[in-house]
């Protein structure tokens, strides 16, 4: 089971490599929507992964914001406005169990994978 956690994380991190800026402004809203959506379900699966895919998640949602053009100071400041909301909110880390929160982890991050992927192509 740890090396299921371990995937899932190294998966996420993955992410972190997707570092060049490119493409316009299409499709970008969509590309940190859908980051957003992979920081706040993984840490919803705090409880079930462990804290290491979350910590990935932010990285990698960092990396990508500052690949689109933001300032590693706004990077900063957009993931952890979105962690503030997430702890106020009522999607607290014990809303999903280990299978749903891997499978969703996993599915997330190769989206966001792919979605980036084809921005730094199209650039």
């Amino acid at each position: 089971m740890r090396f299921a956690v371990i995937g899932t994380g190294f998966v996420i991190a993955l992410l972190a490599g997707c570092t060049t800026p490119s493409g316009g402004k299409s499709g970008e809203a969509s590309l940190i929507a859908d980051v957003k959506q992979l920081v706040t379900t993984s840490y919803q699966c705090q409880n079930a992964l462990g804290r290491e895919p979350h910590y990935s998640a932010i990285e990698s949602s960092e990396t990508i914001l500052k690949a689109l053009g933001r300032s590693p100071e706004d990077a900063d400041k957009t993931v952890r406005g979105w962690l503030k909301g997430l702890i106020a909110s009522s999607k607290q880390p014990t809303d999903m169990d280990r299978k749903a929160c891997k499978d969703t982890l996993l599915k997330q991050a190769e989206k966001v994978r792919i979605e980036f992927e084809a921005r730094k192509a199209r650039g």
